[in-house]
């Protein structure tokens, strides 16, 4: 048995990352990016948005009808962020992707329309106001989602 290692030997080929923008997802993009880099795998960075306002705003947050807009475009800016970090590391193949849902179930299903082989999430949410938008992806992805999973520490 030779010591290289090939993508048949459960090297991850397709990463997921989920990114919310926040100091702590940060960290987990970081830490994706620097695996992908290694490995030479394709990195994919998702950034989940509600379309819709929710039922209770927080402070300082519109409920008008340019809600979603702003939403999406603020999902958009995570993921171009991280993709052109991603790059700048030398990741050779950096895409990202806003889209609309629930975070967890955004992921889950990424990774499976994506066939990836890994999933990196962040194990704390959001600290800022915009925290519950997001809540604890770490804890719904690990029971549904069907390939391995690094969950990144970011408490500190």
């Amino acid at each position: 048995m030779g010591d290289e290692v090939t993508a048949g030997d459960g090297v991850p080929t397709r990463i997921v990352v989920g990114t919310d923008g926040s100091e702590t997802a940060e960290r987990a993009v970081w830490k994706a990016t620097a695996l992908a880099k290694a490995v030479g795998a394709e990195l994919l960075v998702v950034s989940a948005y509600r379309n819709r306002a929710p039922a209770v705003p927080a402070a300082g947050v519109s409920l008008d009808s340019g809600w979603a807009a702003a939403a999406r475009s603020a999902a958009e800016d995570h993921t171009n962020h991280a993709v052109e970090s991603a790059r700048s590391a030398g990741v050779r193949s950096a895409s990202g992707r806003a889209v609309a849902g629930e975070p967890a179930e955004v992921l889950i299903k990424i990774v499976e329309d994506e066939q990836a082989d890994l999933l990196v999430v962040g194990s704390k949410g959001m600290q800022s106001t915009a925290r519950f938008l997001l809540g604890p992806i770490a804890n719904r992805v690990s029971h549904k989602v069907n390939c391995d999973l690094l969950i990144v520490e970011t408490s500190h």
